[in-house]
């Protein structure tokens, strides 16, 4: 008599007690499943992008091969496509750094300039809503400690930014994508006196 009444349901029977735990266990695997819509989904939704307004369309390097040392120095031709409406107190950043393979040797040319100091752009053909800048870069072969570089490959990386006059300072309007290329560097045969 005690043995049935600490049963906890006498009346069920085992063929009752199956399917009960079947019901059991799929509602227990449908709330897991429900609970995980907020917790277990890391993956974020695509942020949308836009075009940036600025853009660089070509870098063009002359001499090529460099040759160091030389009286002549490297010099980067940039054509920046400018947006159809820019504030009056603009200023454009074109910043190009030049590093070695090893990252040993690197070197920052900058260019920032008011967009009335630079004139009338030149009308591109890329499109009728922007207009083209031409900025020219030089480089001498020199590095950071202003040593002549060594022979080999080198890269280069132009950034070109959209920069309006804020209290305290530049304050960047728009950035464009970088343009990367990589060109030589020789050294100057010795000469046979």
């Amino acid at each position: 008599m005690l043995e049935e009444s600490l049963k906890p349901f006498p009346q069920l029977g085992r063929r009752t007690l199956g399917p009960l735990w079947l019901i059991c266990l799929i509602i227990s695997a449908w709330l897991l499943s429900s609970a995980g819509d907020g917790i277990g989904h890391a993956a974020k939704p695509k942020t949308k992008y836009r075009l940036p307004d600025i853009k660089i369309l070509s870098v063009e390097t002359a001499p090529l091969p460099f040759v160091i040392p030389s009286e002549t120095p490297l010099t980067l031709t940039i054509m920046v496509a400018l947006p159809k409406t820019i504030p009056e107190d603009s200023l454009l950043d074109v910043t190009t750094m030049i590093t070695s393979a090893s990252k040993y040797s690197i070197r920052l040319l900058t260019s920032r300039q008011m967009l009335t100091e630079l004139g009338e752009p030149v009308q591109g053909s890329t499109s009728d809503a922007s207009r083209t800048l031409e900025i020219v870069q030089t480089w001498d072969g020199t590095d950071h400690t202003k040593r002549i570089v060594s022979e080999g490959r080198y890269d280069y990386q132009v950034q070109a930014k959209l920069m309006v006059m804020g209290k305290d300072g530049p304050l960047t309007r728009s950035t464009a994508w970088k343009k990367r290329g990589n060109f030589e560097v020789r050294a100057q045969p010795a000469s046979r006196d």
